[in-house]
Order: structure tokens, then sequence, then C-alpha cells
């Protein structure tokens, strides 16, 4: 009972040539692909049950519609999906607009459209891939450590937390693995999971001075794994708690200008920089993930699968009337020069005075947990501080437990631990309230795991 077949496969999601340019952010636009992105399946079957973990090197995941149109044409549960993305900074976007662009799904451009059926295509690829690879196959999991991230709020000497490289900050180094073989010990897929995000080219320029698409430092890492084992296996990259963690020396709050005045803005480095550094990262994070992957000897064939699920409610905020929000950005970040240099004219400083936000209701965080065999996947729709998650992983029953976040189209934005919500960054101007969530979200996963282990 509980034996293991598992299949894997992937499809590039490169967007069409003919899509070019895609805004990006603010007044930047991706010109064209430097590296393929890709769609990954992993399907598991224990004669019982089937389940599918489902990745995508972009920054959005699917919608509530376009999983249940997976579970429909496969026959998945609702509950037996794992499916996120890897919080690409350098994918365009596709089907689901962020909030912070003010733009309406229903105002999506012609060009994310024709995007979104690319995408969709290459999950459907990936999925029939990997059912139709499926064989016996043992699993395993472990831990390592990656030394590439670092806290991102750091606190500045006029008093203000900016976007930064705060490398006292809390930060989790942890490389989870779990990986699957077939009975000649071949490798079928790996599944990687790290705090981090992927900004290392965001907006940034190429040597022939073009923002271009690439799966980041994530999907080079999978690149490189892959390449080591053959080219066969599939290698999915997923972040953890990483709301307040950065790649070192990423495109944003790096390098920076220290002005006396506080007004301490990120400066571009060289084109090309940025996207060495992520090869670079990518590369390093790879040879990490190797080392974990040949570490994990004592493999498994039964896997029992559970799954449950929950709403936890968090305090919600909105801004107060009349509040330049837009405004706020510049002052948050420190982009205010850049923009407004007629503030800066003859020795003139702005006053720093940031919005203070009000409560506004609750927000809903869609939480989903998925025990594969003796390894708990906790899934969390929004990007959570890394306190946050570390605090799950040391609340949950098993001792295998990974935090996976963006991983459902209803999300509920940043969460800051209430160890940092005096922290003034732009994270603190979302839709959560700072404060008061870290034991909500404990509480919420621990229903989880009452729910599912007393089914």
């Amino acid at each position: 009972m509980y034996e293991l077949k598992a299949g894997a496969c992937e499809a590039g999601i490169n967007p069409p040539e003919e899509l070019f340019p895609f805004r990006k952010y603010e007044n930047s636009f991706l010109e064209g692909c430097l590296d393929e992105l890709k769609a990954k399946a992993i399907v598991l079957d224990n004669g019982e049950t089937r389940f599918l973990i489902l990745g995508m090197d972009v920054g959005e995941t699917l919608n509530g519609e376009q999983k249940a149109e997976i579970t429909k044409q496969y026959g998945f549960d609702y509950e037996h999906i794992l499916t996120f993305n890897t919080h690409n900074h350098s994918a365009p976007f596709w089907g689901h607009v962020p909030a912070f662009r003010g733009v309406k799904p229903e105002d999506q451009s012609e060009r994310e459209i024709a995007y979104e059926k690319t995408v969709m295509a290459g999950i459907h690829k990936a999925i029939k891939g990997a059912i139709a690879s499926l064989r016996p196959a043992r699993y395993g999991f472990g831990t390592g450590m990656s030394y590439i991230n670092t806290n991102r709020d750091q606190l500045f000497e006029d008093g203000y937390w900016m976007q930064g490289q705060n490398y006292s900050g809390f930060s989790d180094k942890t490389l989870a693995v779990m990986k699957w073989e077939d009975y000649d010990g071949k490798l079928i897929a790996a599944f990687l999971n790290y705090c981090c995000h992927g900004t290392c080219a965001f907006t940034r320029r190429d040597t022939d001075g073009k923002i271009k698409t690439s799966p980041e430092f994530m999907g080079y890492a999978c690149n490189y794994v892959q390449e080591r084992y053959g080219g066969d296996p599939v290698i999915i990259w997923s972040s953890g708690a990483a709301g307040d963690q950065n790649p070192l020396f990423p495109s944003e709050g790096f390098p920076r200008k220290y002005e006396k005045d506080g007004y301490s803005e990120s400066v571009d480095t060289p084109d090309g920089t940025q996207y060495m550094i992520q090869k670079h990262w990518g590369y390093q994070h790879g040879i990490d993930a190797i080392h974990v992957i040949e570490s994990i000897q004592n493999l498994k064939e039964r896997m029992k699968i559970t799954t449950a699920s929950t709403i936890v409610e968090l305090e919600g905020q909105k801004a107060p009337e009349g509040a330049d929000m837009q405004y706020n950005r510049l002052l948050v970040d420190n982009f205010l020069r850049g923009y407004r240099p007629d503030l800066f004219e003859n020795g003139k400083r702005p006053e720093k005075k940031l919005v203070e936000m009000i409560p506004d209701g609750t927000v809903d965080l869609y939480m989903q947990l998925a025990i594969l065999g003796d390894t708990a996947f906790v899934g969390e729709a929004a990007e959570p501080y890394c306190r946050i998650g570390a605090k799950c992983k040391e609340a949950s029953p098993l001792k295998n437990t990974v935090i996976v976040t963006h991983t459902d189209g209803r999300k509920a934005g940043y969460i800051l631990d209430d160890a940092s919500a005096d922290h003034k960054v732009f994270q603190s101007y979302g839709k959560v309230r700072p404060g008061n969530n870290d034991e909500k979200i404990v509480k919420g996963m621990l229903k989880m795991f009452d729910d599912a282990l007393n089914q």
C-alpha cells in the first residue's frame, strides 16, 4: 500500500518575440529573452492518491479558475495540487495584474493576455509529460545551507528603514530538498526550497542595453543541477518565507550612494553586471543543492499523502483618504531624488514624512498543507517575513517541514513578522497590517495538521 510512482516534465514558456516589449515596472520595459523560462511538473501517485507539484519561472501563480481547470482535465483533487511561482522579477506579467500597478484585471494589456496562453500551454504540456512518465520511485528529504541571501530591511543613520543589505538581520539559510529517483538510482526530480527573492537583474540592462527576461538565480541553479545529472531530471525551485530576504547584491538596494541628507539611493551597476550576478549566485546555489541531494541516502518506497487547507483572518489596513501612495513609495525606497530632482534644487531637502496607515477590516490568508510521506509542505498564498516561516517550522509536529509561498492567486501580499512591525519599508504598506500576525499564522498551520492527522 502507498507504493510510490513519480513522473516529471518541464516545458518552455518564453514569450514569443512579437509580444515584446512588456511593461515591467514604472518606466521600464522587457525587450527580449536572455534564457528560457519554464513550467515544471512533478506528479506523485501512491495507488490511492495522485498529487501534483507545479512550479513556474514567473512572478504570478494560478488563480482558482485555472487550478479548477487542471483538476477537471487531469483528475486531481483541488487540494492535491501544490502550485507556486518562483516570484521571478525578470519575467513578464501574465494572467494576474499586481495591485501596485493600479490596473484592473479586465484592463490588462493584449500582450499579457497573449502571454497567458503561452504559460498555460506550457503548464499543460508539463503536466501531461509528468503523468506519461510515471514510474516506480523512492524518495528522500534533506537540508543543507546556502549563503546567498540576506535580510533586506536596513536601518539607516537618519532613523528610517529602507531596502538594503542587512547582514545582521534575521535570515534563514536553510536549503530544503526532496528528491525522487527510480529503482536504478536515476534521479527523476528534485524539489528545492529557499528563502529569497529573485531580484538580481530586476529592471537592469544587459550589455546590449536591453532589459531581458531570464529565470533569475533560481532557474540557473535548477539548470546547473539538471545538467550535472545528465539533463534528464526536473529540478523545481520554490520560495520559502522571503518577504524580507534578497539575494546578495541584488538590483534593488545595492549599491547605494550615501548622501548626508538621508536620501541614500541605489545606483545602477554597469550594463550586464546584474545578469552576471544572477548566474553566479545560481551556480553557487546549484552546487549547494547538489550537496544536499547527494546527502539524502535513506530513501523510502511508500508515501502516504494527506492534505488540508484553511483560511486565516489577519488584520487589514488602508491608506487614509487623499494619501499620495506613489509619492510615499518614492520616499520609502529613496527613489525621490531620481524621480523628482526639482525637489532638491538649491540645497533643498524635502521632509521625509511617511503615510500612517489605518486599520481596515480583515485580510484572508489561504493556507494549505500537504503531508507527503515524512515531510510536510505548508503553502501560504502570501509573502511572509522570514521569521514567520521559521516559527512555523519550529512549531510543526513534523521534523521535516517546508514553507512554500506564492501558492495561490488569492494573494494576501506582504506579511511582516511581529518583531519587524515598526519597519517602515515598502512591504509595510500592503493589505495586511503589521503586528499580531505570527501567532495567528502558526495556529492556522497547526489547525491544518489537526485536520490532516485526524482524518
